[in-house]
């Protein structure tokens, strides 16, 4: 988490933009947008979004430190909730769940191999 919280505040100071002027533009409170991009508060979509936009920073750099326990996560939770799907009645609708968690946890798999070797 830290790593991706300081790559907010590197990015932003690359560009030359004070913490003062980001949050005013944001319109957050400079204490709490500090404690965002030293690691101490977790970014929520709204600021992350808002760096993506005025800093030109692609979604996929500005999350790529998360998509490793992200991905991983979701494979976990789908793996457990397919366990728990097969040990009931197979009825059409849990079939087809099944079926659909086995394409996400496949998706996840091919994610997470990428993101936890980039």
């Amino acid at each position: 988490m830290t790593n991706a919280q300081n790559f907010l505040k590197i990015n932003r100071e690359r560009t030359g933009l004070s913490l003062q002027d980001m949050a005013t533009i944001i319109g957050y409170d400079v204490g709490n947008l500090s404690k965002i991009e030293s690691g101490k508060l977790d970014a929520n979509m709204r600021i992350a979004l808002a760096y993506h936009i005025i800093l030109k920073i692609p979604l996929e750099r500005l999350f790529k430190y998360h998509y490793p326990e992200i991905t991983f996560d979701c494979m976990e939770r789908a793996s457990k909730l397919k366990s728990v799907l097969e040990e009931g009645y197979p009825t059409t609708t849990v079939v087809k769940r099944i079926t659909n968690l086995d394409i996400v946890i496949e998706r996840l798999e091919g994610l997470h191999t990428h993101y936890a070797s980039a």
